[in-house]
Protein backbone atom coordinates (compact mmCIF):
# COMPACT_ATOMS: atom_id res chain seq x y z
CA UNK A 1 0.00 0.00 0.00
CA UNK A 2 1.28 3.67 -1.15
CA UNK A 3 2.08 6.14 1.70
CA UNK A 4 -0.15 8.95 1.40
CA UNK A 5 1.63 12.26 0.81
CA UNK A 6 0.36 15.45 2.65
CA UNK A 7 0.06 18.45 0.82
CA UNK A 8 -0.46 22.23 2.24
CA UNK A 9 -3.17 23.70 0.86
CA UNK A 10 -2.66 26.29 -2.16
CA UNK A 11 -3.60 29.89 -3.09
CA UNK A 12 -6.85 28.40 -4.42
CA UNK A 13 -7.90 26.57 -0.90
CA UNK A 14 -8.32 30.27 0.74
CA UNK A 15 -10.18 32.25 -1.86
CA UNK A 16 -12.83 28.91 -1.53
CA UNK A 17 -12.22 29.51 1.94
CA UNK A 18 -13.35 33.49 1.84
CA UNK A 19 -15.92 32.83 -0.34
CA UNK A 20 -17.30 30.41 2.30
CA UNK A 21 -16.87 33.05 5.00
CA UNK A 22 -18.73 35.33 3.11
CA UNK A 23 -21.62 33.23 1.58
CA UNK A 24 -22.08 31.95 5.79
CA UNK A 25 -22.11 36.36 6.52
CA UNK A 26 -24.71 36.73 3.74
CA UNK A 27 -26.72 34.12 5.30
CA UNK A 28 -26.60 35.31 8.88
CA UNK A 29 -27.43 38.94 8.18
CA UNK A 30 -30.36 37.13 6.15
CA UNK A 31 -31.05 35.69 9.38
CA UNK A 32 -30.79 38.70 11.34
CA UNK A 33 -32.80 40.53 9.51
CA UNK A 34 -35.73 37.84 9.80
CA UNK A 35 -35.61 37.75 13.21
CA UNK A 36 -36.06 41.28 13.59
CA UNK A 37 -38.80 41.65 11.25
CA UNK A 38 -40.49 39.29 12.90
CA UNK A 39 -40.02 40.90 16.29
CA UNK A 40 -41.09 44.05 14.72
CA UNK A 41 -44.08 42.08 13.75
CA UNK A 42 -45.05 41.15 16.98
CA UNK A 43 -44.59 44.21 18.64
CA UNK A 44 -46.96 45.85 15.80
CA UNK A 45 -50.16 43.87 16.81
CA UNK A 46 -49.04 43.17 20.81
CA UNK A 47 -51.69 46.03 21.97
CA UNK A 48 -54.80 43.70 19.95
CA UNK A 49 -54.03 40.57 21.89
CA UNK A 50 -55.62 39.36 24.74
CA UNK A 51 -54.40 38.23 28.28
CA UNK A 52 -53.53 34.72 27.40
CA UNK A 53 -51.91 35.73 23.88
CA UNK A 54 -50.12 38.26 25.58
CA UNK A 55 -48.10 35.99 27.76
CA UNK A 56 -47.18 33.76 24.90
CA UNK A 57 -46.40 37.09 22.37
CA UNK A 58 -44.38 38.25 26.01
CA UNK A 59 -42.47 34.31 25.75
CA UNK A 60 -42.38 34.48 21.72
CA UNK A 61 -40.44 38.10 21.85
CA UNK A 62 -37.92 36.21 24.54
CA UNK A 63 -37.10 33.69 22.63
CA UNK A 64 -36.53 36.52 19.42
CA UNK A 65 -34.41 38.17 21.41
CA UNK A 66 -32.68 35.41 22.59
CA UNK A 67 -31.85 34.11 19.08
CA UNK A 68 -30.47 37.20 17.74
CA UNK A 69 -28.11 37.49 20.68
CA UNK A 70 -27.21 34.08 19.98
CA UNK A 71 -27.12 34.58 16.49
CA UNK A 72 -24.36 37.62 17.04
CA UNK A 73 -22.67 35.24 19.34
CA UNK A 74 -21.91 32.63 16.37
CA UNK A 75 -21.28 35.40 14.05
CA UNK A 76 -18.10 36.60 16.11
CA UNK A 77 -16.98 32.86 16.85
CA UNK A 78 -17.44 32.17 13.62
CA UNK A 79 -15.69 35.11 12.08
CA UNK A 80 -12.56 34.65 14.87
CA UNK A 81 -12.10 31.18 13.55
CA UNK A 82 -11.96 31.76 9.94
CA UNK A 83 -9.29 34.59 10.85
CA UNK A 84 -7.35 32.04 12.79
CA UNK A 85 -7.57 29.26 9.79
CA UNK A 86 -6.52 31.70 7.60
CA UNK A 87 -3.49 33.03 9.72
CA UNK A 88 -2.37 29.30 9.69
CA UNK A 89 -3.16 28.44 6.26
CA UNK A 90 -0.85 31.50 5.38
CA UNK A 91 1.56 30.24 8.14
CA UNK A 92 1.56 26.93 6.27
CA UNK A 93 2.15 27.92 2.81
CA UNK A 94 5.39 30.31 3.50
CA UNK A 95 6.72 27.85 6.33
CA UNK A 96 9.99 26.36 4.98
CA UNK A 97 10.42 22.51 5.50
CA UNK A 98 13.12 22.24 8.72
CA UNK A 99 16.58 21.67 7.90
CA UNK A 100 18.26 18.44 8.76
CA UNK A 101 21.55 18.48 10.35
CA UNK A 102 23.81 16.30 11.01
CA UNK A 103 26.25 16.41 13.91
CA UNK A 104 29.62 17.99 12.37
CA UNK A 105 31.67 15.19 14.27
CA UNK A 106 30.58 11.47 15.37
CA UNK A 107 32.78 8.93 17.52
CA UNK A 108 32.64 5.72 16.91
CA UNK A 109 30.96 3.66 19.66
CA UNK A 110 33.65 1.91 21.29
CA UNK A 111 32.72 -2.24 21.63
CA UNK A 112 32.95 -3.93 25.11
CA UNK A 113 36.17 -5.80 25.04
CA UNK A 114 37.24 -8.01 27.97
CA UNK A 115 39.56 -6.67 30.66
CA UNK A 116 42.08 -9.32 30.42
CA UNK A 117 42.60 -11.76 27.65
CA UNK A 118 44.30 -15.26 28.03
CA UNK A 119 46.54 -16.44 25.27
CA UNK A 120 44.97 -19.64 24.19
CA UNK A 121 46.88 -22.19 24.34
CA UNK A 122 47.87 -24.47 21.38
CA UNK A 123 48.98 -27.77 20.98
CA UNK A 124 52.27 -28.67 18.62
Amino acid sequence: MPASKTTTPGPGAAAAMRARAEDDARRLDHISASLEAAQKDLAAIGGSLGTGVRDLGRDVNRLLRDARRDLVKMRRAVQRDMEHLQRDLTAAATAKPPVSRRPAHTVPAKTARPASRRPVATAH
